[in-house]
C-alpha cells in the first residue's frame, strides 16, 4: 500500500514585490494549478475507468484512512484488494475438509453385526472413489470379520459426520498399507448411481515435489480428541526408504496426527492431496502406538488389558506418498479389483555372525523365568522351554536378563498346545524399566508380523502376512534379526517379514507366546541361539 501526504494550502508569495508582478504571478499560479487539476481529472478518470473494468476480479474496495496534518480534513483513499494476495500457510477456503470420510467396518460377532474400528478416508473422485489404509477396510482374525464398510460425510466443520453410504473394496495393497474403496450403496443398502454422486473431492497433487521444511495439513477422524473432523499442521521433516518403493516410501512429518487418522489426508498448501497418513510408517522418535482397547473382543463384559488392541489410537507421523498409490487408483477408476494380501516376499535369509549365546533347555538354571499364575505357565520340560497362555487375547513374555545392541536369535517353536491360531515369537530391546519392546512373531494359522509395544499399546511395523513359508501349524526355525534399525523376520531361512524402527538401539532378549479369540495355548521353544552380525 502506498503512502500519501497533502499540505492544507499553497505557500504564501514573497513579500516586496511591485503591483503587476503580483498579477504576473498570480496568473501564473492559476494558470499552473488549471494545467494540474486537468492533468489530475484525466488520471483520476482513467483510474475510475480501469477500477471498473476489473470487475468480480477484485474484492470489493477497503477504504484506508489517510490522516492530513493538523487543521486539515481526513481523505478516504479506496484500494481494491487483488484476490490473489497470499496468506500465511494454506488459505482457508483451500482446506478440502468436506472430501475427508470416516469409515466404519461394521464387524460380525457372536452378539450379530456391531461396529468394530474405524479410520479416515478421502474422496479423490466426485463419483466416489476413496482413498485410504488397508489396515482400515481389511478384515482381521484379532477385530473381526468385515459384514460391510460404511462411509460417513463430513457435513460441518463442528458435526460429527452422518453415515450416508455402504462402501467396496477396490484395491488393497497390505505391504503398502493403501487401499482404494468406491461408494456403492446408499446407508440402507440400494445401489447408488455414480454419475450421480457428485460428491465433494480433493485436487491431486506431486508428491515427488515435496521439500524439507514444506508445510503440511493433515485432516481426519482422530479416535481421541472428539468427533468431528480434526486439522492438525506441520511440515515435511525428512524421508524414509525402502528397496522395493524408492527412497521416498514414506514422508516424516513433524505434526502430532492422532489415531484414526489413519487413511486420511495430507495435503499442500495449495490444498492438494500429496499423501495418505498410515501407522505403519516409520516416524522416528516421536511416533506412538496406532491402537487402542475399544471394544470387548474376548466377550467377557469388560473392556480391559485382556481384550484386541484396535488399530485406532495413539500418534502417527509418517506419509505414504500419494505417487505410490496413483496405480491402486488408476486401476479400481478401471474397474479391476485386486487385493493383495501382504505375501511376504519369501527370499532366503540365514543367519550368520560370532555366537554369543546358546541354550538348549537341558539345563532348567539356564536363566529363563520359571513359574505359575491364573493366567500365564513357564517352565522347562523335556529339554524344552514352553510357555503358556490362559486367557483370551494375551501375551505371555519372558526376557533372558541380557541386554544387547545388534543381535540375530534364532529358535525351534512349535504349538505343544495348539489353538489352531495361536502365536509365538522372539523379543528384542526389551526396555526394564517400561516394559517396551520389540516383537517379532508366527502364528499356528501361517501369518507374520513384526510390532512395537511402547506405554502399554502396540503398533504394527510390519501388518500381519501370510505366508507359505511358515510350515502348517507354525511349527519350524524362527530367525529374528535385530540390527541398528531394521528389524528383520524369517521361518527356516526364508524372509517373512521386515520392517524399520528406531525406537530403542539397545535392550534384553527373550520369548514370548499369545494367544487371540481362544485361551489355553502352549507354545515349546528349542535350541536358542544368539548370534553377533
Amino acid at each position: 500500500m502506498e503512502s500519501f501526504s497533502y499540505r492544507s494550502s499553497l505557500p504564501q508569495p514573497p513579500v516586496g514585490r511591485g503591483k503587476n508582478t503580483f498579477w504576473v504571478l498570480t496568473c501564473g499560479v492559476l494558470l499552473v494549478l488549471l494545467v494540474c487539476v486537468g492533468v489530475f481529472l484525466l488520471a483520476g478518470g482513467v483510474g475510475l475507468l480501469r477500477a471498473a473494468s476489473r470487475g468480480s476480479k477484485e474484492l470489493s474496495a477497503a477504504a484506508t484512512a489517510v490522516v492530513l496534518p493538523q487543521g486539515s480534513q481526513t481523505l478516504q483513499v479506496s484500494t481494491p484488494l487483488p484476490m490473489d494476495i497470499p496468506e500465511a500457510g494454506l488459505l482457508r477456503d483451500r482446506i478440502p475438509y468436506r472430501a475427508v470420510v470416516q469409515i466404519i467396518a461394521m464387524v460380525n460377532t457372536a452378539r450379530g453385526e456391531e461396529q468394530g474400528w474405524w479410520g479416515s478416508g478421502t474422496i479423490v473422485t466426485p463419483d466416489g472413489f476413496i482413498l485410504t489404509n488397508a489396515h482400515v477396510v481389511s478384515s482381521s482374525k484379532e477385530f473381526g470379520e468385515i459384514a460391510r464398510l460404511v462411509v460417513a460425510m463430513t457435513v460441518a466443520q463442528d458435526q460429527p459426520p452422518e453415515p450416508r453410504y455402504q462402501a467396496e473394496v477396490m484395491q488393497l495393497d497390505q505391504n503398502l498399507d493403501i487401499a482404494v474403496i468406491r461408494i456403492t450403496h446408499d446407508l440402507y443398502g440400494n445401489p447408488v448411481d455414480p454419475a450421480t454422486l457428485n460428491l465433494p473431492h480433493v485436487p491431486l497433487g506431486d508428491s515427488d515435489a515435496l521439500q524439507l521444511g514444506d508445510p503440511l495439513v493433515i485432516i481426519g477422524y482422530p479416535s481421541i480428541g472428539g468427533e468431528t473432523v480434526t486439522l492438525t499442521r506441520g511440515e515435511v521433516s525428512g524421508f524414509t526408504s525402502q528397496p522395493e518403493y524408492g527412497n521416498r516410501a514414506f514422508i516424516k512429518t513433524s505434526a502430532t496426527i492422532a489415531g484414526g487418522n489413519s487413511g486420511g489426508l495430507a495435503v499442500n498448501e495449495k490444498g492438494e492431496m500429496i499423501g495418505i497418513p498410515t501407522q505403519l510408517g516409520y516416524g522416528g522418535d516421536d511416533q506412538y502406538a496406532d491402537c487402542r482397547r475399544l471394544v470387548d473382543t474376548n466377550e467377557d463384559g469388560v473392556v480391559d488389558g485382556r481384550d484386541s488392541c484396535i488399530p485406532t489410537g495413539g500418534f502417527i507421523n509418517a506419509l505414504r506418498p500419494l505417487k505410490l498409490a496413483l496405480p491402486y487408483l488408476q486401476a479400481a477408476r478401471a474397474g479391476q479389483v485386486n487385493i493383495v494380501q501382504g505375501m511376504a516376499s519369501e527370499e532366503e535369509y540365514a543367519p550368520s555372525g560370532s555366537i554369543i549365546f546358546q541354550d538348549d533347555f537341558s539345563n532348567a538354571g539356564s536363566g529363563w523365568y520359571v513359574g505359575e499364575d491364573e493366567d500365564s505357565y513357564l517352565n522347562y520340560q523335556d529339554g524344552e522351554y514352553l510357555i503358556g497362555v490362559v486367557p483370551r487375547n494375551f501375551i505371555v513374555n519372558t526376557w533372558l536378563g541380557r541386554s544387547e545392541s545388534d543381535v540375530v536369535i534364532s529358535v525351534d517353536a512349535y504349538p505343544y498346545k495348539p489353538t489352531g491360531m495361536g502365536g509365538f515369537g522372539v523379543l528384542c530391546r526389551f526396555q526394564k524399566g517400561t516394559g517396551d519392546y520389540y516383537g517379532l512373531e508366527v502364528t499356528e494359522d501361517g501369518y507374520s508380523s513384526i510390532w512395537r509395544y511402547e506405554n502399554g499399546e502396540y503398533t504394527f511395523l510390519s501388518y500381519w502376512a501370510l505366508s507359505s513359508a511358515i510350515p502348517p501349524g507354525g511349527a519350524g526355525r524362527i530367525t529374528a534379526a535385530c540390527v541398528g534399525e531394521h528389524l528383520l523376520l524369517a521361518v527356516d531361512n526364508m524372509l517373512v517379514a521386515e520392517a524399520f524402527d528406531n525406537t530403542w538401539a539397545s535392550g534384553d532378549i527373550g520369548l514370548f507366546a499369545e494367544t487371540f479369540d481362544e485361551g489355553g495355548f502352549i507354545a515349546a521353544f528349542d535350541n536358542y541361539i544368539v548370534q553377533k552380525p
